[in-house]
């Protein structure tokens, strides 16, 4: 019973590291991207569990930082790429309503659609001809890899 008390206590001071941390490396970064919060996760994951190894010795550490580390990234990732919390944060901040053709162009197409789009450009995904855009074959390879994990999961509609 005792050991389960450290493991809890273990884990809840390593978590509490891990946001204090995290506050610390937002607040000096101008810009935090997901790129930057994947390497600090991993970074913390893996120093964690050295320290771990070397003092501790508890599966249940590892287990659960394994555990979290993967939340943590899908929840960020999910927060970040989220085209509805876009949305809601914006008006949030703005405190009044938004005539919605100002946003879309101005919010939404500038610094969202477009960033995408080129992104998918970027990575070779789409291919832009003449302002028309085609899906390339690495792109069609792509989406039938996501068409089988639809099928899986039964996903029908996807945006």
């Amino acid at each position: 019973m005792e050991l389960f008390f450290k493991t809890v206590f273990s884990l809840l001071i390593i978590n509490f590291i891990f946001l204090i941390l995290n506050f610390f490396i937002t607040v000096s970064l101008k810009k935090y991207t997901y790129d930057k919060f994947f390497i600090y996760v991993i970074t913390y994951f893996i120093l964690i569990n050295f320290i771990n190894l070397i003092y501790l010795k508890n599966i249940h550490i590892f287990t659960f930082q394994a555990l979290f580390s993967v939340v943590v990234l899908l929840l960020y990732s999910g927060l970040y790429r989220s085209i509805s919390v876009k949305i809601m944060v914006y008006l949030y901040l703005k405190k009044v309503s938004v005539d919605i053709n100002s946003f879309y162009k101005n919010e939404f197409k500038e610094k969202s659609f477009n960033k995408r789009l080129k992104t998918l450009i970027d990575n070779g995904i789409l291919i832009k001809k003449n302002k028309q855009l085609t899906l390339s074959e690495k792109g069609k390879k792509y989406l039938k890899i996501f068409k089988i994990f639809q099928s899986i999961y039964r996903i029908k509609v996807n945006g």
